[in-house]
């Protein structure tokens, strides 16, 4: 997977949605109230915008805050850009026990942002979610399970495009590739060893401010388009913005749209 860590941190929290998970509902489920130092681990951080912006803010007791992403390129941009005393980058895979072992029953909290649902095992991630989690410990998540991204996507696949998506491999998650609704990964949680404190679905519609600021966003996220020739970009990207708006609309200010079906979900580890 090669994403455009550049482009895609220009736009530190993208979704109001997100925020509101963050700055409202985890403050109103006591989700940071500790008696100890926290120990927090950001699971899937990209440039870390989100970590420094949110997860950062978050916590009044912070002894550590760990934040990793399976892309090199994320991370060198995200100790650039977001960079803080208490804030530690690095490269880890969550499905990839070895990367992530060192803090095995270390982490009192963990968030996870718009990452898990491109897990290949979520099972798997989820797993090591508990086995890096203190007894007691809790974790924050939220990602999209159906997106109108992912539609354009698919659909431009069905076009003179074709050719690039070849190499591609996996160019859409397991969640909206196959459906996933919210029982599946409530059956998933609940096999693990997981107690669920909360779980919503949630219709999102988030407005961008310009077009400009969609393009950007989600050109840096097709991980279609690092197999397009440079000189072919700007036609895909354009193409993409016009599937996208044909799919999500624009508001009655004109702005773009984008629509999705995210869950949010808080779960703890039993005390042992």
């Amino acid at each position: 997977m090669n994403l455009d860590a550049e482009l895609y941190g220009a736009q530190a929290v993208p979704y109001d949605h997100v925020k509101r998970f963050f700055k409202e509902t985890l403050p109103q489920l006591e989700f940071s109230k500790n008696n100890e130092k926290e120990v927090v681990l950001d699971v899937g951080c990209g440039p870390g915008g989100s970590t420094f912006h949110l997860v950062l803010p978050l916590f009044n007791q912070l002894e550590k805050l760990y934040a990793v992403d399976m892309l090199p390129n994320m991370i060198y941009n995200a100790e650039k850009n977001n960079s803080h005393p208490l804030i530690e980058y690095s490269v880890a895979d969550i499905e990839k026990w070895p990367t992530v072992k060192k803090w095995e029953g270390q982490i009192t909290k963990l968030v996870s942002i718009y990452c898990l649902h491109w897990l290949e095992d979520a099972k798997k991630g989820f797993q090591n979610i508990y086995r890096l989690l203190k007894p007691g410990g809790k974790a924050a998540i939220c990602f999209a399970m159906q997106s109108i991204f992912y539609d354009a996507i698919k659909e431009m696949e069905n076009s003179k495009w074709r050719s690039y998506y070849k190499d591609v491999g996996n160019y859409l998650p397991d969640a909206h590739l196959n459906k996933r609704n919210a029982s599946y990964y409530e059956q998933m949680v609940k096999e693990v060893g997981f107690e669920i404190l909360y779980l919503k679905v949630e219709s999102t519609t988030d407005v961008f401010s310009s077009d400009e600021e969609y393009i950007n966003l989600y050109s840096s996220i097709c991980v279609v388009l690092s197999h397009v020739p440079v000189n072919k970009k700007e036609e895909f990207k354009n193409e993409l913005f016009e599937e996208m708006i044909k799919l999500g609309g624009r508001n009655s200010d004109g702005l773009p749209v984008h629509r999705s079906i995210a869950i949010e979900l808080m779960i703890r580890k039993n005390d042992q």
